[in-house]
């Protein structure tokens, strides 16, 4: 195993808050031993995902009064193209960082951290754009997605990959062990009959960040939200795999997949989302009906072969998603929820 979380908690990365002192105080309070950088989207539309992870890429443009973005390959593509490149052969991760404009979480969490030298923090998280969702934005030219683009698509890909590479190095300088989760709500239009989506290339775009984050010593996990095929997710190269166990047509397909079994085996981590972050089961949730949820879910492994002591050792508990669209006060209830269940598997 990685290492052995028992039933720790951690989130997703988004939050609603402004302040970055509040919500620092929230990640240490709610997850002390995975605390996680913050996404902060109301604070600034830089933050939001698509646009928090588009400092470097190519014919990228951002309108801020209008509140609109993505790719507009009429701005000299060719040469910013090879601006790019150059940037990737040299392996300049600082050029494809985070700034405090784009996230201004990320470096107050590492100062932060510096600070907490005494805490039982086991590890800590951070998270990147998944190329299929960043790969949804359309081209300005000709309104296709950047997907089928493939002089776009490839630097998303490469774009994700070394600002994983860029985070592990500057976490590390603070923490040994990091783990970066591939946010990948997306997953779901794979087979869906919307979207005309080429499969091998999506699994070799994954490989490749997951790659990246190897190399830089990283853990690398996915956090998918939607639906998506359970089977080829347990089959990629990850250490983690994080999504929505509140949705109940998702958890049972996840329970029934084939590869979950082997997955575990190999000593690997289910990131468990059973704390609901949708506005109207939040807002009525309670401990005991969680609790109750996974009960469930574990003597449903348990049918299974798996033990319940497996189980809890390699799990993480999470939300089932980031908090950044529901008000302060759903968010901090969904994150001390996230805690409370933690604390009570734990114990």
């Amino acid at each position: 195993m990685i290492f052995t979380p028992n039933a720790m908690a951690t989130a997703v990365g988004s939050y609603p808050h402004q302040s970055l002192e509040d919500v620092s105080q929230l990640i240490f309070e709610t997850t002390p031993h995975i605390p996680v950088w913050p996404q902060l989207p109301k604070k600034d539309f830089f933050e939001e995902i698509t646009n928090q992870y588009s400092r470097s890429l190519p014919c990228y443009y951002i309108d801020h009064k209008n509140r609109k973005y993505g790719f507009d390959t009429e701005e000299d593509l060719p040469g910013q193209l090879e601006a790019f490149y150059r940037r990737v052969i040299d392996e300049d991760l600082d050029y494809f960082g985070l700034d405090d404009e784009h996230s201004a979480g990320f470096g107050f969490f590492l100062d932060t951290i510096k600070k907490r030298k005494g805490d039982e923090i086991a590890a800590i998280k951070g998270q990147v754009i998944g190329p299929l969702t960043h790969g949804l934005i359309p081209d300005k030219k000709d309104g296709k997605y950047a997907i089928y683009h493939s002089d776009l698509f490839d630097v998303i890909v490469k774009n994700s990959t070394m600002n994983s590479r860029w985070q592990i190095q500057k976490m590390r300088e603070v923490f040994p062990r990091v783990i970066i989760f591939i946010d990948e709500p997306s997953l779901s239009i794979i087979g869906s009959g919307y979207y005309s989506v080429d499969h091998n290339l999506i699994i070799d775009s994954f490989n490749e960040i997951i790659k990246g984050i190897r190399k830089e010593g990283g853990i690398p996990g996915m956090h998918c939200c939607g639906d998506a095929d359970w089977e080829e997710v347990l089959n990629l190269d990850l250490d983690i795999i994080n999504f929505d166990a509140t949705d109940e047509v998702i958890l049972d397909k996840f329970l029934q997949s084939r590869n979950l079994n082997s997955f575990l085996e190999q000593g690997k981590v289910v990131a468990w989302g059973i704390i609901p972050t949708i506005h109207e089961k939040i807002e009525g949730a309670t401990i005991e009906q969680i609790e109750k949820n996974f009960t469930a879910v574990i003597k449903q492994l348990a049918s299974r072969g798996v033990r319940e002591e497996d189980v809890l050792s390699s799990a993480i508990i999470t939300p089932s998603c980031g908090t950044g669209t529901l008000t302060v006060p759903l968010a901090e209830k969904a994150l001390r929820l996230t805690r409370d269940l933690s604390n009570h598997l734990r114990g």
